[in-house]
């Protein structure tokens, strides 16, 4: 990844004005992030892939038209996700339910040395799975947007197309739920 020593609104910005340079930039800083946000949603390699360069193929078509953009990893996020169901909707010919009916799905790692006991690393692994079978796709998505991505309610509820209040009350009972089963310092550790 390329060191950028202006914001992340300034990039995008000499990006609006036709820096090419400011593109690649972008680029470089946030496909690893989508990407490992786009297997979430679709877990499918090939579907990811396409997706985000779909997304900067867009973007690069219109690129003075999206100049004003306050949060770029937001609003690539959120790009991603609607273009993911476009190409899932469009590989399936017809999808029945709607972009928030896509899964998302949460891979379990834990490191060797976190944990070096056997049975404690069976129990956290138990309270995990028990934890993220209880969660709804919705939920699991907006912990991670929240808690692993660090996006603000802001940005997490455009990106999810909610209101402020609506996350707030949905990342709330995801909490509760996980509080319920383990430690949710514990849960977020290991929610990658």
């Amino acid at each position: 990844m390329i060191k950028v020593d202006i914001s992340e609104t300034e990039l995008w910005k000499k990006f609006g004005s036709g820096d090419v340079k400011a593109f690649s930039v972008i680029y470089d800083h946030y496909a690893d992030e989508m990407f490992r946000y786009g297997m979430k949603i679709a877990g499918s390699r090939e579907i990811v892939l396409d997706s985000i360069h779909d997304v900067f193929v867009k973007i690069f078509g219109s690129l003075r038209h999206d100049a004003d953009i306050r949060n770029p990893k937001a609003y690539l996020l959120k790009a991603l996700r609607g273009q993911i169901y476009d190409n899932i909707k469009r590989e399936r010919k017809l999808l029945t339910v709607g972009i928030d009916g896509l899964p998302f799905e949460v891979e379990w790692k834990l490191s060797e040395t976190a944990v070096t006991d056997d049975e404690e690393r069976e129990k956290i692994e138990g309270q995990y799975r028990e934890v993220t079978a209880s969660m709804t796709a919705r939920q699991k998505e907006a912990v991670y947007l929240h808690y692993t991505m660090g996006l603000s309610y802001e940005e997490t509820a455009i990106l999810m197309d909610m209101n402020i209040q609506s996350l707030r009350n949905l990342l709330s009972r995801a909490v509760l739920k996980i509080r319920k089963i383990m430690p949710l310092v514990v849960f977020l550790q290991y929610f990658l």
